[in-house]
């Protein structure tokens, strides 16, 4: 049997409204079966956990500053701003940290850490409010320059694609020639930061993807694939903690000017996957030396991330989701745009 409580206190600032707040718990027993974990009692002997490193306990620093969250609430303008303690325990060991997640005029962000840093992620939000809409049509497969966060959403989809309870890539197939591609939930400062997963195993920084070759796969305790540690959620599926693309050594301005006919994608709204096709749904867009477009979605099907042929040396930590981290840099490959 194996203790999983989660609780989390809630701080919401709403821009204009004020500040609500709220706490969620979770408290479960679970079993190991041979289909996985169940919150039933079972009869009989449970199944036998595989070696794993154990759990180490962590109490985040930043949770210091809760006490005086209020106070650095009313110092902000014009954001919505939600904040997060967390306490979490498996069996005897717990984590506490502070999560913290922006939205500015539909641009978010969200980190792992101090509170006190708020009012700058806001003013970094501000600045990167843009906006395109020049209409075109026929875009064929083109050169595509994938922004950091792009790039991030990109890696984000494909991680489905090595889970460890149903992979769908083979260990050593080659996806690319070049890209590197890390799993790390050990970064302090990404709202994916663990140093433990959701069965008690100790997390450690994994690379799935070297050089464009896939080394590993998502796995926890109850799957036939991957190593353990990559346990998330109550009744937990394999998952990546903090996405880490590795730069190259292309210069942003040298990819732009190298970049013959190209599009750039600037943000992203949405991922999704359709088939064996990854769909990125741009925030903006633009045509390199033309402007601004509008484009509703980029499919990028498998195949084409063989066509990666530049990776920026310049980074940025960017939102993918509520739950997951990323550091990614520019990228170009081959895509389709579809603007209508």
């Amino acid at each position: 049997m194996q203790t999983y409580e989660l609780k989390e206190e809630i701080v919401h600032f709403i821009s204009g409204s004020g500040i609500y707040k709220e706490t969620r718990e979770i408290r479960v027993n679970r079993y190991l079966t041979r289909s996985g974990w169940v919150l039933n009692k079972i009869e009989g002997k449970e199944e036998e956990i595989k070696s794993h490193e154990e759990c180490v306990s962590y109490i985040s620093p930043a949770v210091k500053e809760w006490e005086n969250l209020d106070e650095i609430l009313s110092k902000l303008t014009d954001v919505n701003v939600t904040v997060k303690k967390i306490h979490r325990k498996i069996n005897d060991c717990i984590e506490e940290k502070i999560l913290n997640y922006v939205e500015y005029n539909g641009l978010k962000f969200a980190y792992s850490g101090k509170p006190s840093d708020l009012k700058a992620v806001a003013d970094f939000l501000k600045m990167q409010s843009i906006s395109m809409n020049e209409r075109i049509w026929g875009l064929e497969r083109m050169n595509v320059i994938l922004d950091p966060e792009a790039t991030a959403h990109l890696f984000h989809q494909f991680m489905n694609f090595l889970r460890g309870d149903n992979p769908r890539i083979k260990l050593g197939e080659r996806i690319s020639s070049e890209i590197t591609v890390y799993d790390d939930p050990l970064n302090e400062n990404l709202i994916g930061f663990s140093v433990f997963d959701d069965e008690g195993v100790r997390t450690q920084k994994k690379e799935i993807i070297g050089d464009g070759i896939v080394l590993e796969y998502l796995g926890t305790l109850t799957t036939k694939n991957g190593s353990p540690g990559n346990a998330r959620g109550v009744l937990p599926l394999p998952d990546y903690f903090n996405l880490i693309v590795k730069p190259k050594d292309w210069g942003f301005q040298e990819l732009i000017q190298d970049t013959k006919n190209g599009l750039m994608v600037l943000g992203v709204i949405r991922s999704e996957i359709v088939k064996n096709s990854i769909r990125l749904f741009p925030r903006n867009s633009m045509l390199i030396g033309s402007g601004g477009v509008i484009v509703r979605e980029i499919a990028i099907p498998l195949q084409e991330l063989t066509t990666i042929d530049a990776i920026s040396k310049e980074v940025k930590s960017v939102y993918i989701d509520d739950y997951h981290g990323g550091i990614a840099p520019f990228i170009r490959l081959k895509a389709r745009p579809i603007v209508y």
